[in-house]
């Protein structure tokens, strides 16, 4: 059976239109009360008005040079990548490539298993961006205690795969105020007397080491910082070149003693005496 269209203007094109509009009606008012959820977005994230902790993120490769001591081993000549990151002992290895039958023999290398990560440090409050081997980093989670740990121990082996980056490190986390604290605690248990240096010229020096080693410009702090210690150097100097020339004032002015005056007049009688005989002697 065909479904006939109801035509313009009869009975039932009426009341299909009706029924529609009544359909339309019914289904706006229930849209205008009921109340519409908000977007998932909104709901789920928390409205906080504490700011989130902001940690600085150094890297090792940045870490100065010039306050630190020389590093005891030097520099690594091969490999010299391996001085700006934590690669222990790993090095290229040199070998070669052996066919099934040992016939053909042809050269290779094989490079470490170098991951650049990034670890957290508690004596210094930043994380730590470096290059470091998988030995080192399974050594750094198997010791427990962090990067602070293992850079921190004291053997001569430690010191050794530690290399010219974390011998830096090392520097920089010795000079921190917690681990001052702890080494002071254990001076003082062994009755040696405490580290010399202020706690504050030491928290002024890591400010200032941890802001260059972090990517961007030095902070406000940083620049004041350097600032007053520049103005102290100077003072120093200039209090030392007085001092310098108030000694050679005293030295000029200084009485001679009697007998280095009779000594110097008893040179030149004699020189005196020396070239009379010599002009008497010429023809």
């Amino acid at each position: 059976m065909r479904h006939l269209t109801p035509q313009r203007g009869t009975a039932a094109s009426l009341r299909t239109l009706t029924s529609t509009l009544t359909r339309l009606s019914v289904s706006s008012q229930h849209h205008q009360q009921t109340p519409q959820a908000p977007p998932p977005s909104l709901t789920s994230r928390p409205f906080s008005t504490t700011p989130a902790p902001q940690t600085k993120t150094i890297n090792l490769r940045r870490i100065p040079k010039d306050p630190v001591p020389p590093y005891p081993y030097g520099d690594r000549l091969l490999y010299k990548q391996s001085n700006n990151g934590l690669y222990g002992t790993a090095t290229i290895r040199h070998g070669n490539n052996i066919s099934s039958d040992n016939k053909v023999k042809s050269p290779r290398t094989w490079r470490p298993n170098i991951h650049r990560k990034r670890l957290w440090s508690a004596a210094l409050g930043a994380w730590v961006r470096a290059k470091l081997s998988m030995r080192v980093l399974r050594t750094i989670r198997r010791e427990g205690g962090g990067i602070d740990a293992y850079v921190l121990k004291s053997k001569p082996a430690r010191l050794r795969e530690l290399g010219p980056g974390g011998w830096r490190l090392r520097w920089l986390v010795m000079q921190t105020a917690a681990v001052r604290a702890r080494f002071d605690h254990d001076r003082a248990r062994l009755g040696l007397p405490p580290l010399p240096g202020s706690p504050a010229d030491n928290e002024d020096l890591v400010k200032v080491m941890l802001d260059y080693a972090t990517p961007g410009p030095l902070s406000a702090a940083s620049r004041e910082i350097l600032a007053r210690r520049a103005a102290q150097v100077q003072a120093m100097e200039a209090a030392a070149r007085e001092a310098a020339e108030v000694e050679f004032a005293l030295g000029e002015e200084a009485e001679v003693p009697d007998e280095m005056l009779a000594e110097d007049l008893v040179d030149e009688v004699v020189l005196k005496d020396v070239e009379e005989q010599s002009k008497d002697k010429k023809p």
